[in-house]
């Protein structure tokens, strides 16, 4: 049976990457925390990573946001080829200093509120960006996706916000100390930000009128960017009161948004991303729009379902053929067994009755050349004279054939008689293709010739 490789997850800060593994009850286990600086530098205590982390896929990578750049660009194109030459130019343009940008980016063809086509897409924008997966990919455990926090909360909102593709959308993700914004159009990440919670000595107002100054400040910068306004709030804080109170200082609903952390989240020691202390092992293991490839492998992978299919193909022919082959088999072996059987219960060898044969075909030849009784008499018949009367004609062909007759000869003198009798003998020589004088005349027993008679050849 094969044995299916285990998941991992690696998840990257400014100054962390963490390692984790999904178990076979779907909890996370952290397998190595190591800084990030010394993982790219391949320091030995960096290297000497779990057996069970090198021998893992790595399903995906998870750097901060502002790693990750997007855009929107009207284009009303959709033919693929097209679209990825449009944004490798776009990127190589933008960002001369990064030649690898070309390989890692990922798009959507979306339809904004004025129902004009939109082409968004998300890249590496930095250049730290792209060190921890060259180094992964240098040990062997290349990431199959990358994504951001605020990617996999776009997933996550998409399932429990109505018509989020539809509508521009404002998240706010309040801790202990940090607080997160995130910003989505037409149900695509645009901006986020992450503000740090000062130490108010308990006085919470001055914390809500801080969220209150830079959300304004992100709605500013929404408008700016998408032309439109954030049509819907929401919020997903420790105290339920934190809704009410930004709900009165932006004069604005805000909705709130239960708590969906269980046990199998990431584990605390693991939290190098504060906004990551809500994921579930299902927001990191999904597939989907809010992750991208590198492009060639990417392209590799694209072709594994055919390879499969191809896999699968061969070894049904491979099991039909051997079927085959030991049907034809068996059958060969039967027909051998039934051979063997029909020669070992022959009375005779075969060369036996070979010889049996040939004298049944001699003695089938020798009565075929024995003369017929009605071709004979025949053949007597037409060569008499007309001076010779039959009175009887016999033929014994239980030997050497003898055609016995007694005739009656009519003649005037002996003469007449000799010829006459010479004429008949050589029309019967004729007849039955013999040479002359084969055929004798002998008297009748116990006589001599009577006058004018004379018995027949015999």
């Amino acid at each position: 049976m094969i044995r299916r490789q285990p998941s991992l997850i690696t998840i990257a800060s400014e100054e962390t990457i963490c390692f984790l593994t999904l178990s076979t009850d779907g909890c996370f286990q952290t397998l190595a925390s190591l800084p990030l600086e010394d993982f790219l530098e391949g320091s030995a205590k960096a290297v000497d990573l779990p057996r069970s982390a090198l021998q893992s896929v790595n399903r995906l990578l998870v750097v901060p946001d502002y790693w990750m750049g997007s855009r929107f660009d009207e284009f009303q194109a959709r033919n693929k080829s097209v679209i990825t030459a449009f944004i490798e130019r776009k990127l190589k343009l933008e960002q001369p200093a990064l030649t690898q940008a070309g390989d890692f980016y990922h798009y959507a063809v979306i339809q904004d509120q004025n129902h004009r086509q939109q082409l968004y897409t998300f890249y590496l924008q930095e250049e730290i960006a792209y060190r921890p997966y060259r180094r992964l990919e240098t040990l062997g455990i290349g990431p199959l996706r990358i994504t951001t926090p605020a990617q996999v909360w776009q997933a996550n909102l998409g399932d429990r916000v109505d018509d989020f593709s539809s509508k521009g959308v404002g998240f706010i993700h309040l801790g202990e100390a940090d607080c997160f914004l995130y910003f989505f159009f037409m149900g695509q990440f645009l901006f986020s930000r992450n503000i740090q919670i000062p130490d108010t000595g308990g006085d919470a107002s001055q914390i809500y009128d801080l969220l209150n100054y830079e959300i304004n400040q992100s709605f500013y910068l929404y408008s700016q960017k998408t032309k439109s306004a954030v049509d819907s709030l929401f919020m997903l804080a420790p105290d339920a009161s934190a809704v009410n109170q930004l709900t009165e200082l932006l004069g604005r609903e805000v909705q709130g948004l239960p708590s969906l952390k269980t046990e199998t989240g990431i584990p605390d020691e693991a939290m190098v991303f504060p906004s990551c202390c809500e994921f579930t092992a299902l927001d990191l293991t999904r597939h989907g729009e809010h992750c991208l490839s590198y492009r060639p492998l990417k392209n590799e992978l694209s072709w594994r379902p055919v390879q499969w299919a191809g896999i699968a193909v061969g070894l049904l022919l491979a099991v039909l053929l051997t079927v085959e082959s030991g049907v034809l088999y068996l059958w060969s072996e039967s027909v051998d067994r039934q051979m063997s059987e029909l020669t070992s219960t022959a009375v005779d060898p075969p060369e036996l009755a070979l010889q049996d044969i040939s004298q049944a075909l001699d003695e089938i030849t020798r009565e075929l050349e024995r003369p017929s009784g009605s071709g004979t008499l025949m053949r007597t018949l037409l060569a008499m004279p007309d001076e010779v009367s039959v009175r009887k004609i016999s033929l014994d062909v239980s030997g050497t054939p003898v055609l016995n007759m007694e005739a009656i000869v009519d003649a005037d003198h002996p003469d007449a008689f000799k010829a006459t009798l010479s004429v008949f003998l050589n029309q019967l020589n004729q007849r039955f293709n013999l040479k002359p004088n084969a055929l004798f005349c002998q008297a009748p027993a116990g006589g001599s010739w009577p006058r004018r008679e004379t018995p027949g050849p015999g």
